[in-house]
């Protein structure tokens, strides 16, 4: 008779576990994708940060479009408002976004050879910053409050 109710309560315990892992996990209760999300307003947030992004090709600057990431549907996760390079980063779950994300959601290319038709080759090459620091993480660069990252573009230095 002991076997069997340890058995019961052991297997009460494994659902009730089961359970809250799904409602409360690494899920979220949604097996919907984070950068398909859309906000309707700055509430409820569970991350809210503001990275800078610079874009520089062969010389000038490439402004940041405002709007990127938001429709009448509401705003993506991460999404733009202004022409200045600021990356407004909501989030209704804990996430680690990356600037991978960011191009993802502007649906522009961005390899650790490419960013839009700007490729690596033998006369010019693309570089990735972070604070000022070079960085070989390209589109796995991850995006942290208040941090600088420049995607540069140019003449190979001899």
């Amino acid at each position: 008779m002991i076997i069997k109710k340890t058995w019961l309560y052991g297997g009460i315990i494994l659902i009730v576990a089961i359970v809250g892992w799904l409602i409360f996990g690494g899920s979220n209760g949604s097996d919907e994708n984070i950068l398909d999300i859309n906000l309707a307003e700055h509430k409820n947030l569970a991350l809210h940060i503001h990275p800078h992004l610079t874009l520089t090709f062969n010389g000038e600057n490439l402004a940041i479009p405002a709007g990127i990431g938001i429709s009448e549907k509401g705003m993506r996760v991460i999404h733009t408002h202004e022409p200045d390079g600021n990356l407004h980063i909501e989030s209704p779950h804990p996430h680690q976004f990356y600037l991978g994300d960011f191009f993802t959601i502007w649906s522009k290319r961005l390899t650790n050879e490419c960013a839009f038709e700007f490729c690596t080759n033998e006369e010019n090459i693309l570089k990735f910053y972070v604070n000022g620091e070079e960085s070989t993480l390209g589109p796995d660069i991850p995006l942290y409050d208040l941090d600088k990252v420049e995607i540069v573009y140019g003449k190979r230095q001899e």
